[in-house]
């Protein structure tokens, strides 16, 4: 019988579940890795005071696909966890999504009645609306309220606007744009909302603990993998590689940026270790007008650890550009010239029918963790 090969680019939570998942269908898969862990924008660790953390901002698994949670529990147990957003406006810390709750803070009790009647009324088989929908209604008041949205819980850059919507840049936060008419809290409405217990990092480790899984990382694969130009073929190791090839990674250094690099948004995030029990009523802090930091995670109101007199803060700077994927990137800089430089690459992909792209960074586009997972177990289901 033919040994069936295959290849993965990049570590993070797609390139994990394909090599899992490849591994258990018979393949010898070798897994290329240029940081000395992997995880990706999931890798999590351990600070001196103990307190577990998010290296790269906080990331919370939610879905309505069982399929895709029962994957992820081969690999470790869970616990429930509804995630809390607060966000500062004016002066006033309101649950986010705005919900009724949120409005009688900023506006009081008798605005906020007249918000929620003409938003039933208005909308009356929805339990969230979008901003767009505020600003589209034929209400002066529902527009206004959309306009003050737009001016106080937006964060430029972030929450972009597109030709038709406002685009969150990230999952974390896909909800800012939307007002909720019930007092929940909770900032995702999935049906299956849950961390996993020992940490996302564990929880992939042990998912590509097998046999048929060899992990190289502090290895930048395109040192090794080359696209023999006007051909199909590619090479590993200056040698005709016949097996399937999985990029997780960004399509302009497989192709050394023959069309220009493309861009990201980044973050620089600090930690600050705190001799305190908890210092906020949220896991997350949003601050859209703040200079310094946008965003301000308390780790263990996440993790759920049992710290007494222990904390630690994750903080997030306002983001800025990055290109070549220097650095763990946030998200894509998705303009025009940007788009049609993806779609260059993509063309290019097609002439190498043996290559799969997975997860956000390939795509170029935003994708949630459930969905990453999702789109992994289709991809390699389909390559059996």
């Amino acid at each position: 019988m033919t040994k069936k090969e295959a290849l993965i680019i990049g570590m993070g939570i797609s390139g994990c579940v394909a090599a899992r998942l490849l591994a258990d269908a018979g393949y010898q898969v070798s897994c290329f890795e240029r940081e000395s862990h992997v995880g990706g924008a999931l890798f999590d660790e351990v600070r001196p005071n103990g307190i577990s953390v998010q290296s790269h901002g906080p990331h919370i698994f939610h879905t309505d696909k069982d399929h895709v949670y029962q994957f992820l529990k081969r690999f470790g147990s869970f616990y429930p966890y509804r995630h809390r957003v607060l966000v500062e406006i004016k002066g006033k810390t309101v649950p986010l999504p705005l919900n009724a709750n949120s409005l009688e803070i900023l506006f009081g009790s008798s605005q906020k009645d007249e918000l929620l009647s003409r938003l039933k009324r208005h909308f009356p088989e929805q339990k969230r609306i979008l901003i767009d929908q505020l600003i589209a209604s034929s209400d002066s008041l529902l527009i206004d309220l959309g306009r003050y949205m737009i001016e106080n819980v937006l964060i430029n850059g972030i929450n972009k606007r597109d030709d038709s919507d406002f685009a969150a840049a990230d999952d974390s936060y896909m909800n800012d744009a939307y007002v909720d008419i019930s007092t929940d809290d909770c900032y995702y409405t999935d049906s299956i909302q849950a961390m996993p217990r020992d940490g996302f990092t564990e929880l992939l480790n042990t998912m590509i603990s097998h046999p048929g899984i060899t992990i190289y990382t502090d290895m930048d694969a395109f040192s090794r993998i080359t696209l023999l130009p006007h051909s199909s073929t590619v090479l590993l190791d200056g040698m005709p590689f016949s097996g399937r090839v999985i990029i997780t990674t960004s399509l302009d250094r497989l192709f050394d940026c023959c069309y220009g690099a493309l861009e990201y948004r980044t973050s620089k995030i600090t930690f600050q270790d705190m001799d305190s029990d908890t210092t906020r009523d949220g896991a997350v802090t949003v601050s859209p007008k703040g200079k310094n930091c946008i965003r301000t995670t308390e780790s263990k109101l996440i993790t759920l650890q049992e710290a007494p007199g222990k904390t630690t803060l994750c903080m997030e700077s306002p983001y800025f550009s990055i290109a070549n994927s220097l650095d763990e990137p946030f998200e894509p800089e998705r303009s025009e010239e940007n788009l049609k430089r993806h779609a260059q690459y993509m063309e290019l992909c097609h002439n190498y029918p043996s290559i799969s792209l997975l997860g956000r960074t390939a795509h170029y586009r935003n994708l949630s963790i459930a969905q990453c997972v999702e789109e992994a177990i289709e991809c390699i289901t389909s390559l059996k």
